[in-house]
């Protein structure tokens, strides 16, 4: 709470009088995240029309709204354990829907033959673990920036759901030109 009030520049006490308790700061920070990071999403998917184009669009602004926002993205993640039950289960409500968002866009792209999978649950997850730990890892200053880091885990996702080469090329200039990062 010191080290908040000191970035706001306001005393510790002052906070409260805005939240009621730490929780409520979390609870607010994880929400923030959640619903950017829909929004984010949501508006480079629709600006595709093909499944497959939708998913890279996807994988693209996830990819990158982890690799600006990584402390966000780790208190996100990781600080879930930290809410009371009922909090706890709006936020894992939240990332369910935020899931299912995913597995969705697998599936029509299944079912219009562009990608294919043994389990389409088993891959969501993997697709979103791969793509948000790019939180984890992803440096500014190192080899690649983070477009390019996108465009890696576009080209990864598509391929382990087996696309055509064709289609992740397109998927990738698709998003050069239509990324809302």
């Amino acid at each position: 709470m010191r080290a908040i009030a000191a970035e706001a520049r306001v005393q510790p006490a002052a906070i409260y009088h805005w939240y009621a308790g730490k929780e409520e700061i979390l609870v607010r920070l994880q929400d923030d995240f959640m619903e950017q990071l829909t929004e984010r999403v949501v508006a480079g998917m629709d600006a595709q029309q093909r499944p497959a184009l939708k998913l890279a669009a996807a994988v693209r602004e996830h990819v990158v709204f982890h690799g600006l926002h990584t402390r966000a993205a780790f208190v996100t993640d990781s600080e879930i354990r930290a809410l009371t039950e009922a909090p706890r289960a709006v936020l894992i409500a939240k990332r369910d829907d935020y899931q299912r968002m995913f597995s969705e866009m697998i599936r029509d792209g299944i079912r219009d033959g562009s990608l294919r999978t043994s389990d389409v649950h088993v891959a969501t997850y993997a697709i979103l673990l791969q793509c948000t730990g790019v939180a984890l890892w992803f440096d500014a200053a190192g080899p690649l920036s983070l477009d390019e880091v996108a465009e890696v885990h576009m080209e990864l996702v598509l391929g382990s759901l087996q696309a055509t080469g064709e289609l992740i090329a397109e998927a990738i200039d698709a998003g050069r030109v239509g990324s809302t990062g």
